[in-house]
């Protein structure tokens, strides 16, 4: 299994939905990438979840990067499926809208 981190979104101002991400494999433990991160659609993510791959956000401070909350795949009413961070117990560090857009 992989471990992908996303490091930017876009965002649909009609929607309030996270249609775009830029996210690629990164090392777990040093969190650097290892291939370029790419631009994709919401569904590849999405997929990548259901099929168990793990995926992280990921923050940009002072040159360095720092993991924030897990990435979780979630049920929409119109039926197509979405992306937001896990927040275990309720404690938000950071979210989906603090990362920056592309």
């Amino acid at each position: 299994m992989a471990t992908f981190a996303i490091d930017g979104v876009r965002i649909s101002p009609s929607t309030d939905r996270v249609t775009h991400v830029r996210w690629g494999p990164i090392d777990a433990k040093s969190h650097d990438w290892l291939s370029p991160p790419q631009i994709s659609d919401i569904d590849a993510v999405v997929q990548a979840i259901h099929a168990g791959e793990i995926v992280w956000s990921v923050y940009t401070l002072g040159g360095r990067r720092y993991l924030g909350p897990k990435i979780k795949a979630v049920a929409h009413m119109a039926g197509l499926d979405g992306i937001d961070t896990d927040v275990p117990d309720g404690h938000v560090e950071k979210c989906i809208d603090d990362l920056p857009r592309v």
